[in-house]
């Protein structure tokens, strides 16, 4: 038995649990450290939010596995050597992954047959992990273009994304953080739609199988 069949079933019982509890921290505790501190940590936490985020599927676990590794390994390279090209695959790896994750995540959550406790922490999952799937879409329109998005400080990180890709999410929009290059006005359109109809969507779901469990 590989290491990896060691660790399915004893991870697998607390995957929601644990990456609720990684994504609240990197989105809401890291950005607390001090500056030298936090890109080292926020990495650590990004590296844990992917290989737990694998854990909460039902299937395709191994290939998605072998993508985590990959775009593990991929973003320490970029985040220790300054190589435009190992970003862009680093980037681009992201996006991938984070983008079958949420579709795995809302297909998971439309077959399930009724709305337990696991159901709502995988539908908060969802919510989140797609926050952060469209955090790497903004950061590669800003590797690709720096001025495609009108940002206050000079050279925005990734807490400065997250921010934007989440007030943008919600429909708060303060305003002081704009997008300006046509691609980035039209993916600030979708990220602010698909909020929306993720929330519409995921508690009409929920409604209708926590109805459908009370008639049984």
């Amino acid at each position: 038995m590989g290491l990896f069949e060691k660790l399915d079933p004893k991870i697998t019982k607390y995957s929601s649990w644990l990456l609720l509890i990684f994504i609240f921290t990197f989105i809401f505790i890291i950005p607390f450290f001090p500056k030298d501190q936090y890109r080292f940590i926020g990495s650590v936490f990004y590296s844990l939010i992917f290989f737990t985020a694998i854990f909460t599927l039902d299937t395709g676990r191994k290939l998605l596995f072998f993508v985590a590794v990959i775009a593990f390994i991929s973003e320490w390279i970029a985040e220790n050597f300054d190589a435009s090209l190992i970003h862009y695959i680093s980037n681009l790896v992201n996006v991938i992954f984070f983008q079958i994750i949420v579709i795995k995540m809302i297909i998971q959550i439309a077959k399930s047959k009724k709305a337990d406790a696991g159901v709502i922490f995988k539908a908060i999952n969802g919510y989140l992990m797609m926050g952060l799937m469209f955090v790497t879409w903004v950061a590669v329109s800003m590797l690709y273009d720096p001025g495609s998005f009108n940002f206050s400080v000079e050279n925005p990180t990734a807490t400065d994304f997250t921010y934007f890709t989440f007030v943008t999410m919600t429909t708060l929009g303060y305003g002081e953080l704009t997008p300006v290059a046509p691609y980035a006005k039209s993916l600030s359109i979708l990220i602010s739609t698909s909020g929306q109809i993720y929330i519409a969507v995921i508690i009409a779901m929920l409604v209708g199988k926590y109805a459908a469990s009370q008639k049984d």
